[in-house]
């Protein structure tokens, strides 16, 4: 998966409410079936985020308070000038969630009973 800010469409933006010059874009690209993170990389030095598209056509406000939320945890590291992670496996609302490295990107997924990173409430 190669994808750049011009390949996909802009269907919203996310603004660092600390620093307004710090904006996230997110990018439907419909050859790959599944949105993208553009400013992640610019802003922390941090791979971008690839979100299939059945997660934000199941639920628009989870999806946007999950990306929300991993920016928020950038943003602390990078405030606090220490080295950033992405956590493989995070909740969010009472649900679990991974970030697997899939090509230059990582790859938001939920979470399976079977994966062993239970227990969580559903």
């Amino acid at each position: 998966m190669n994808i750049s800010s011009t390949e996909g469409r802009v269907i919203a933006i996310i603004q660092n409410r600390e620093n307004p010059t710090q904006e996230v874009a997110i990018l439907y690209v419909a050859e790959e079936n599944g949105f993208v993170t553009s400013g992640i990389t610019r802003h922390f030095g941090v791979r971008e985020i690839f979100i299939p598209a059945y997660m934000v056509v199941k639920d628009l406000d989870l999806t946007g308070t999950i990306v929300a939320a991993i920016l928020e945890d950038i943003s602390q590291a990078h405030e606090a000038e220490s080295a950033f992670e992405y956590r493989p496996f995070f909740e969010v609302m009472g649900k679990g969630y991974l970030l697997r490295k899939s090509g230059g990107y990582m790859m938001l997924e939920e979470a399976q009973q079977d994966e062993g990173y239970f227990p969580y409430t559903t």
